[in-house]
């Protein structure tokens, strides 16, 4: 697989509230824990990867110990399950990519990818 990220990844949790809707027109609210960020996105951990389909367009509320941190619509860029070297899953989830986010809070991350120290590769 070839990496297509630009910007650097850094881990660091946040939880993500995302709002969806149903096809029949009714919301569902669903609760993540975000594993990484970066100035383009973040990552969110499941283990049910058939809940967003690639490319859709969701709103979603990102809140950092009780400030917000971020409020806007996100595109489903990545689905991922990752294995350790015996096959035993460790992570799953989705890459979030940021739709028109402001100077103030692309500001805000790069301040906060500065100061987190683990880097993500």
């Amino acid at each position: 697989m070839v990496e297509q990220r630009k910007d650097e990844r850094k881990q660091y949790c946040l939880k993500t509230i995302i709002k969806k809707a149903t096809p029949d027109n009714i919301f569902s609210i669903m609760e993540f824990r975000t594993t990484n960020l970066s100035i383009g996105g973040i990552f969110i951990s499941t283990e049910d990867l058939s809940i967003f389909e690639m490319g859709e367009v969701i709103d979603i509320l990102v809140d950092d110990h009780g400030e917000r941190f971020y409020e806007g619509k996100v595109r489903i860029v990545r689905s991922a399950r990752i294995f350790n070297e015996d096959s035993t899953p460790i992570e799953s989830g989705f890459g979030l990519m940021f739709l028109e986010p402001s100077r103030d809070f692309i500001s805000m991350i790069e301040k906060t990818i500065i100061r987190t120290q683990s880097i993500i590769i």
